[in-house]
Order: C-alpha cells, then sequence, then structure tokens
C-alpha cells in the first residue's frame, strides 16, 4: 500500500471526507460531498464578511466620535476607511456633531489636585508613611514672597536655622 489514499481508507470501503458512508461510492457520492462543503464554505465567508463589515463600522464610529460628530455617521459612510477624512471634507457639513461635553479631544482638565489611586483601606497608612518620610519637618507653609520675607526679617542664625526646618528644610543649621 502506498501512503496516498486518493480519498478512500486503508480498507478502501469509505470516503475521506470526515464522513462515514454506507452507500457505494461514485460520481454522485463525491459531487454530494463537494456541494456540501461548498455550502460550508460559503456560509464560513458570508460569516466572515459580516464580521469585518462590523469592525470597520466599529473603527468608523470610534473615528468620528474622536474627531468630534456623532457615531451614527458612520453608517452614511460607504467607502474605504482610509478615505474617511476626504469624506468629511465634503461632507461634515451635513453630519450632526456631539455636544461640547462629549468631545473627548476638548475637555477642559479637571481642576485641584488628582484623585487618589491609593484604595480607602490603604489611605490611612499611605498618609502615615507619608509623614514618617519627612522625618518630623513640616512641610513649606504659606507663598514664596511670605517665606522670603520671614528669611530677611531673621535677625540671628537660631531664628533663620528654626524657620528653614519649620518650612521643610532637612539640613542641620546649628
Amino acid at each position: 500500500m502506498s501512503e496516498y489514499s486518493f480519498g478512500y481508507d486503508e480498507a478502501g470501503e469509505e470516503p475521506d471526507l470526515g464522513e462515514t458512508n454506507d452507500q457505494p461510492q461514485g460520481p454522485k457520492w463525491f459531487r454530494e460531498g463537494l456541494a456540501k462543503l461548498s455550502g460550508q464554505v460559503n456560509e464560513l465567508q458570508a460569516e466572515n464578511k459580516r464580521l469585518k463589515a462590523a469592525q470597520t463600522r466599529s473603527e468608523l464610529e470610534t473615528t468620528l466620535k474622536a474627531k468630534g460628530y456623532a457615531p451614527q455617521a458612520a453608517g452614511l459612510f460607504t467607502g474605504e476607511p482610509a478615505k474617511l477624512d476626504e469624506w468629511l471634507t465634503a461632507n461634515s457639513a451635513a453630519l450632526a456633531r456631539l455636544p461640547e461635553a462629549e468631545q473627548p479631544g476638548e475637555q477642559q482638565p479637571p481642576s485641584g489636585p488628582p484623585a487618589s489611586t491609593v484604595p480607602a483601606d490603604g489611605q490611612a497608612e499611605m498618609q502615615r508613611m507619608q509623614e514618617q518620610g519627612t522625618q518630623g519637618v513640616a512641610a513649606p507653609q504659606g507663598s514664596d514672597k511670605e517665606l522670603s520675607a520671614a528669611i530677611q526679617a531673621a535677625q540671628t542664625p537660631e531664628e533663620l536655622a528654626k524657620l528653614m526646618q519649620s518650612n521643610g528644610s532637612p539640613f542641620s543649621w546649628s
């Protein structure tokens, strides 16, 4: 026996199309097998085409939203995604814009200190670690002008040392 089966198994009785068949083999059986496989391939191709179209539409919606347009405009665009900018140049006046609050690129940065990324149960320990890291030295108080005026007003080296240490200086001034 050779290593090639030519569509038949070792016994030469059953087809090699992934199915067992009790019918005698011949051209009719072969045509039916090919028709079944062809139908499966067509179904897979249709599914692949549908998935690619959905992915392209999702990418278009994301791009339109990033440019400040309503994502529903992706249903109006029928060209290639690479030519979206040209299409927007020609048709942007007719498209709906996103409200100012929803436009991602033009938002105002939040004012104030950033929100903590430390979980609530770890914030107390984080505060304790920060206090230990300063080794008993307080953070600077007041503005730069106030500190400058206080340094100029210091009369003795002891007053200067006390002032510098109270404003966060780690050095020994004595």
